[in-house]
């Protein structure tokens, strides 16, 4: 379907909003009435006095496409009906005088209205074309609203593919760990000695009658003894092997189903703002960010002070929380070296117990200085697999509940520092 026929549809659902001032129905020109009247959509016209009164409409209503008003009243008020402009000013507005006012003097309009003050005789022609502007403009918005709510639900779908992608990533992860051990129980059991113990016993059992001197004086008997005490060690040993295999196994099943339990909770509805630690928040984001195997290329320092909650969305706070420790990872893979260290902190800003500060900074790969600016643009990215949305909606988000983030590095090699800032409610820090 052509953009020209979208546009038709639109106009078909969206009928103009009119006001006409200074006239009644039956004082305007029939030509004028015609002409208004004759639009399709029919235009929703309201019919006022006065001045004052139209103020009022404005006031109390929705916004009007185009206005219409009678210049040919005498005394000042019509005079200074231009004032409308910064009451209504996407509004189209057309000034209508008898022929007999021609040559009196203009009145200023608005700059996006139309600059016309105009006599009966034209008043139709002109009138048309502003009805024509006004619908079209009004398309265009209607358009415009439309293709808004559209980006909207598909930055939520991308977000919620940014959420199902960690919930992978993590899993994933985890699920190596899970992989290791079963293929380490596996082996184990395969050649566990267990099976020397039923060849013993049928050994033993072919003996039975005279067990003790096969024991004590048969050479083959006589190993028995020992190979059992050997065994028995040997099978303690494969039993806390495979006990400690198990127990690796059962916590990283528990990690995974908390994981994909944490990011449910993530998906569902958010907004619910409320009262938490952010201190809190972080740990429950480090566990859903880090495995046990995490430790041995990361050192993680930890310095929460004691805070009080602010107010925030949870499940949206930690959800970005985790999305910038996942890039502080990733951030610390592309930079080779044995060690990385990752600085976590809660704290006042600067001694200001009005604001509660968290910082993230880690000794990963670092930013470019050109790029700073443009770190929290939508659609910027420096990886190669990357949209660009995750730091964007995060700043978004963060704004939208009161805070701040802001990013520093010193430069390409030299890592990063994220900084989130909330203020604190005053009947909060006193409790």
């Amino acid at each position: 379907m052509s953009q020209y026929s979208d546009c038709q549809s639109l106009s078909r659902l969206l009928p103009l909003n009119v006001l006409v001032v200074g006239f009644t129905e039956t004082e305007m020109a029939p030509s004028c009435r015609s002409t208004l009247l004759s639009l399709e959509p029919t235009p929703i016209v309201e019919w006022v006095t006065t001045v004052q009164e139209s103020r009022a409409k404005m006031a109390a209503g929705d916004p009007y496409d185009v206005i219409v008003f009678n210049c040919s009243q005498e005394g000042g008020e019509w005079g200074q009906a231009w004032q409308m402009q910064g009451e209504e000013k996407d509004a189209l507005i057309l000034g209508i005088m008898k022929v007999t006012d021609s040559e009196g003097a203009q009145y200023p309009f608005a700059e996006d209205a139309l600059r016309y003050r105009v006599d009966e005789m034209i008043a139709p022609t002109v009138l048309k074309l502003g009805l024509h502007q006004a619908q079209e403009r009004k398309q265009l918005l209607a358009e415009q609203q439309r293709l808004c709510r559209q980006l909207g639900e598909a930055a939520y779908k991308i977000e919620m593919a940014d959420v199902a992608s960690t919930v992978l990533h993590n899993v994933g992860n985890v699920l190596t760990s899970v992989s290791v051990a079963a293929n380490m129980v596996e082996a184990v059991v395969d050649q566990s000695s267990v099976t020397l113990v039923n060849r013993i016993s049928e050994l033993l059992k072919t003996h039975e009658e005279n067990l003790g001197q096969y024991l004590t004086e048969d050479p083959k008997g006589k190993r028995i003894p020992p190979s059992l005490e050997k065994l028995g060690i040997h099978l303690i040993e494969e039993q806390q092997t495979i006990l400690k295999e198990m127990k690796g196994l059962v916590r990283n099943i528990s990690h995974m189903k908390e994981i994909i339990a944490s990011h449910q909770t993530m998906a569902k509805s958010v907004g619910q703002i409320e009262f938490v630690a952010i201190g809190d928040v972080l740990s429950h984001a480090m566990e859903l960010s880090f495995q046990p195997g995490d430790a041995e290329w990361i050192t993680i320092h930890r310095d929460c002070q004691d805070v009080p909650a602010v107010s925030v969305d949870h499940h949206q706070l930690l959800q970005i929380l985790v999305n910038l420790l996942r890039n502080a990872k990733q951030a610390m893979r592309q930079k080779a070296q044995d060690r990385h260290d990752l600085k976590l902190s809660v704290n006042y800003q600067n001694g200001n117990e009005a604001f509660v500060v968290m910082t993230i900074q880690d000794s990963g790969i670092g930013i470019a200085p050109e790029h700073l600016s443009k770190m929290f643009t939508r659609g910027f990215t420096t990886k190669q697999d990357g949209n660009g949305i995750g730091l964007h909606s995060s700043i978004q988000a963060i704004q939208g509940m009161g805070g701040a983030m802001h990013v520093l590095s010193e430069g390409i090699g030299k890592g990063a520092m994220f900084t989130l800032t909330f203020p604190v409610q005053k009947d909060v820090a006193l409790s």
